[in-house]
């Protein structure tokens, strides 16, 4: 299986690491708008110099590339999914897929009347962690589910105006860079019996802050769902945060410590009246590894989204929906002050 990768930043070289921890699969082709990059990368990951396309055209061309690993900037990722669906290659896309809603809506659309596979690389829904504090969850370890309180934040070594997350225009802030692993941990909970029609839920008590350069700094929010189920969810780029998920319900609760980036061994905490446990997950390949292993599975059984727990179209279009209305809620609030 040969996939290619279109932006050469840091998720990239992560991205080439993993992918040589699999036996049948192989990174075949990179491009870039950086004659630079594109030089150093092929020859620190091995890519013959014929498959190292300056700019973007001939990574779409390559008829011997399978699937596309798209790691650009935010901003981009929108025009670049849909080159891809119109050169009929599979999709691995970083988050956040697109920049708003409308765009997500385009993309699912031209997804349906094509043959491609997509998939939004929200890592931790691939990873065996998951799957296991689901089946604990659905086993009524906790009682019925009530509470979920989600994080996400670290502190930026150099905040200036030309960091792609305090570029407005690229698609920077904590709601679209980090939010939607609090916001889809949240709906992936709070839909755990609602697998085939998300609750999407309402949003209030937002707040956080908006830094000089116009995008949001830091940002939190209560989303409520019409089952009961209520998530309390915080980002922030500016402050480090505990990056954890705390899970409450009737007879006790669970705590997810590694979130967002387990490794192969992961542990989930369960605190309830009876006893307290540390379950211990052993995965067979670290996060970055286990998803390209799990897109390739998806990939072999002819599947065009990812089976669950991953996100499939749905989720992330859900998501997308939430992160703008969140960000919408934020803006005008910081606007009325």
């Amino acid at each position: 299986m040969n996939w290619g990768i279109i932006g050469l930043g840091n998720m990239a070289k992560n991205f080439a690491t993993s992918i040589r921890n699999l036996d049948d699969t192989n990174l075949l082709a990179i491009a870039s708008n950086s004659f630079f990059k594109l030089k150093k990368f092929g020859f620190r990951y091995g890519v013959k110099n014929k498959y190292q396309f300056k700019g973007y055209e001939n990574i779409f061309s390559c008829k011997e590339i399978d699937n596309i690993y798209i790691s650009t900037l935010n901003n981009t990722h929108f025009e670049l999914i849909l080159r891809c669906i119109k050169a009929k290659k599979n999709i691995l896309c970083e988050k956040p897929f697109t920049l708003s809603y409308e765009e997500a809506l385009i993309i699912k659309k031209k997804l349906k009347s094509s043959n491609v596979f997509f998939m939004e690389a929200i890592a931790y829904r691939t990873h065996l962690q998951t799957s296991f504090f689901l089946e604990k969850l659905k086993g009524n370890i906790i009682g019925k589910i009530e509470n979920i309180q989600s994080t996400f934040g670290f502190k930026t070594r150099k905040i200036n105006n030309k960091n792609r997350l305090f570029n407005l225009s690229l698609g920077g802030g904590s709601i679209l860079d980090l939010g939607c692993y609090p916001v889809s941990m949240s709906n992936l909970i709070a839909n755990i019996d609602n697998r085939y029609q998300e609750i999407i839920p309402n949003l209030d008590n937002v707040s956080g802050s908006i830094f000089k350069t116009g995008v949001d700094e830091k940002a939190n929010a209560r989303l409520t769902y019409n089952n009961g189920i209520t998530s309390d969810i915080k980002v922030s780029i500016t402050d480090e945060m505990e990056n954890k998920t705390i899970i409450k319900g009737s007879k006790g609760k669970m705590i997810i410590p590694n979130s967002w980036l387990p490794s192969a061994k992961s542990f989930v905490e369960v605190y309830n009246k009876s006893k307290s446990e540390i379950f211990t997950i052993d995965s067979k390949f670290d996060l970055l590894t286990g998803q390209i292993d799990f897109v390739n599975k998806c990939l072999k059984k002819g599947k065009l989204e990812c089976d669950y727990p991953a996100m499939n179209w749905e989720n992330s279009i859900n998501c997308m929906f939430v992160l703008n209305k969140w960000k919408d809620l934020l803006l005008k609030k910081n606007e009325s002050y």
